[in-house]
């Protein structure tokens, strides 16, 4: 796959200085033409010691406006990063639409230095790097532009570059340290590189390997592929593909199968309510100390009853080790983004829970019936919060959800009953009134969302809500169960 890139291309002094003055004018031109772009444009910057990236990304520095670029460096995971799924710090580092974002490795660093320190197999590096290919695949599907540049050294020029380093840098024995770590695994890092690029090079996210032995031309062929990527991309159009558009099919009726009539008596609900919360609030801190997450999250019809059964729990746990999280529309700063990043910022640390009161289904409910997301769009969410709750759950994390089901008439009932409750009248608006109307197409879009998301690793739990003390007790005794069974899992 290298020999094409050891070949050590050369670029002549004046032909580099009068490609360099016009390709300034024309990478500002074209970055400027994608400020309005609807994604965003993601630089990876991965190859070898020594391979001159830094330098690389200090040149861009005097070729694009550097006000709207960020640059990343991922190096050491930090305490707060190992305490969450390992895409996190990724999805918290996102540029918005139309910015730029340079990743000095990113999302290839680890599994592949895993793979180098023997930590894993060729099985473990390609499963990592389907991971990969399904985050990449759903950020270029939300139109962001991922170019992935590998900068090669053949082994007599990393050689070269490290003993012209170890004169050069006598006082910083850690840098040459590192410097000879690269050398000594050479052989292991080339074919781990070539392992992840082969498994990686899709369409919506080409790897460009570049020559890196000699200055000039490595940076005149990134400029020249980032110039011309720009320039397409800017002029592109960002319609929703018609091929990612499935025949619409009538899921199963899945909500018809809670029984509504299930009751509690008060006398019942206060002797379990107390006995589950005890239970809870004892699990949670045992829990915190297995450094387990949770997070859970609650959907429902308006007026379900998501607020009573989320106080009951909430109130079980301490204070310091829960956050509530209420999910409506999306800002300015989060439209300018993927719509799973607002949810990614917000998982919870090792220990830590987090609840939310609606949540990423929020693509497949109110945005698929309302027409905020293409149907494409909310087609395919399906496969990607599939993907985001597996990694919750690898993470190790509980991810518990509920689906609150209540009739159309007991919706209306408690409908009427706020408006005429005065502490309760701030809970109906007009909008629950629209949504009521259409009953039959938030059904619909609901049994397929459960149909299609209802996993093994995560499934939903239908809770009976017609009476609000039985679905408060079923919500808490899920909750315990759940929670004590991963406990038992974690200590075998």
């Amino acid at each position: 796959m290298f020999e094409s890139v050891e070949l050590g291309q050369q670029v002549d002094k004046q032909e580099y200085k009068e490609a360099l003055a016009q390709l300034r004018t024309q990478l500002i031109t074209a970055q400027i033409a994608c400020l309005t772009a609807p994604g965003p444009i993601i630089l990876l910057i991965s190859g070898m010691d020594g391979a001159g990236k830094g330098e690389l990304v200090n040149a861009l520095g005097d070729m694009l406006d550097m006000r709207n670029v960020v640059i990343q460096t991922f190096w050491e995971t930090s305490d707060e990063e190992q305490q969450r799924p390992d895409h996190w710090r990724f999805w918290r580092a996102m540029p918005k639409r139309g910015q730029i974002g340079i990743f000095f490795g990113a999302w290839y660093t680890d599994p592949m230095r895993r793979h180098v320190e023997g930590k894993t197999d060729d099985l473990a590096l390609e499963h990592d790097m389907r991971r990969i290919v399904r985050l990449e695949k759903m950020l270029a599907d939300d139109h962001a532009l991922i170019l992935k540049f590998w900068f090669h050294l053949s082994a007599d020029t990393q050689k070269k570059k490290h003993q012209h380093l170890e004169k050069k840098h006598k006082e910083s024995p850690e840098m040459i340290k590192r410097a000879m770590w690269h050398f000594d695994h050479y052989s292991r890092i080339r074919d781990a590189a070539e392992q992840s690029i082969r498994h990686t090079d899709r369409a919506q996210a080409r790897w460009y390997l570049i020559d890196a032995s000699h200055k000039r031309h490595r940076h005149l062929r990134v400029f020249t592929i980032l110039n011309k990527a720009l320039q397409t991309f800017a002029n592109q159009p960002h319609a929703p593909q018609v091929e990612d558009v499935i025949m619409d099919v009538d899921s199963a009726p899945v909500l018809n199968s809670v029984d509504l009539t299930q009751a509690l008596v008060p006398e019942t609900y206060r002797e379990q309510l107390k006995d589950y919360q005890n239970q809870l609030h004892r699990l949670i801190w045992q829990a915190y100390k297995e450094k387990l997450s949770t997070i859970l999250l609650f959907e429902g019809w308006d007026a379900a009853g998501k607020g009573g059964s989320i106080r009951r729990v909430a109130n079980a746990m301490d204070p310091r080790l829960v956050q509530q999280i209420s999910i409506g529309a999306p800002t300015d700063e989060e439209k300018d983004h993927h719509y799973l990043w607002r949810f990614w910022r917000h998982l919870p640390r090792a220990g830590m829970v987090t609840i939310y009161d609606r949540s990423w289904y929020g693509r497949t409910l109110v945005e698929r019936v309302e027409g905020f997301a293409h149907p494409a769009e909310w087609h395919r969410a399906y496969e990607e919060i599939n993907e985001f709750e597996q990694q919750l759950i690898q993470a190790p994390t509980l991810l518990l959800k509920f689906w609150l089901q209540i009739d159309q008439e007991e919706q209306l009932r408690r409908f009427k009953e706020r408006e005429v409750t005065p502490w309760k009248q701030h809970k109906i608006t007009d909008e629950d009134w629209r949504n009521r109307d259409r009953w039959e197409d938030y059904e619909r879009a609901t049994n397929e969302m459960i149909s299609r998301t209802s996993t093994r690793e995560a499934p939903w739990h239908l809770v009976a809500a017609n009476d609000k003390k039985f679905a408060r007790i079923a919500v808490l005794r899920h909750t315990v169960e759940q929670l004590q069974r991963l406990l038992d899992e974690v200590k075998k």
